[in-house]
């Protein structure tokens, strides 16, 4: 009786683990987090990816098209590539998200899939704001050392 009884404590205590991982606030924390570590250059953000993360962003912007498809090497690149440009022009970025919809996994609820609007205003000293706007879809995983993206599709418009 008394491991029936153990057994059901440790099952509901990793349910409500998995409740209080994958909540909106915390995840919306997290992800805010992740993104200002992106847009401030900051080298720790690729630890918040899986090494096996599936990666597919297109960027549409008035001077062109970024487009990234791989895994962890390729989003790493982009990250340094485009975060040197906003610290070269020391913009200033605020980042908004909206229609934010989480859906936990099925059983053992190891991963949610997140679905949001992004919208991040940046400001640079003597131009107009410039808006992006993204739809973005990921895939969170819960590891030993928190969260991690496993998939993430961005599609977005705007921007430099």
């Amino acid at each position: 009786m008394k491991k029936l009884l153990l057994l059901l404590v440790l099952f509901a205590a990793f349910y409500a683990h998995a409740r209080i991982t994958f909540a909106e606030q915390r995840v919306m924390s997290w992800l805010l987090e992740n993104s200002n570590k992106y847009l401030t250059g900051d080298s720790t953000v690729c630890d918040n990816y899986t090494n096996d993360v599936e990666v597919s962003i297109i960027a549409k912007a008035p001077r062109g098209t970024w487009q990234v498809e791989g895994g962890k090497a390729e989003l790493c690149g982009y990250f340094k590539q485009s975060s040197a440009a906003l610290i070269v022009m020391k913009a200033s970025t605020n980042t908004e998200f909206s229609k934010v919809r989480i859906q936990p996994g099925p059983f053992p609820w190891l991963q949610a899939t997140v679905s949001y609007t992004e919208k991040t205003t940046m400001q640079m000293a003597g131009l107009p704001p410039v808006n992006a706007v993204g739809e973005n879809s990921l895939v969170l995983v819960r590891t030993f050392s928190g969260l991690k993206i496993k998939s993430l599709e961005s599609r977005s418009t705007g921007g430099l």
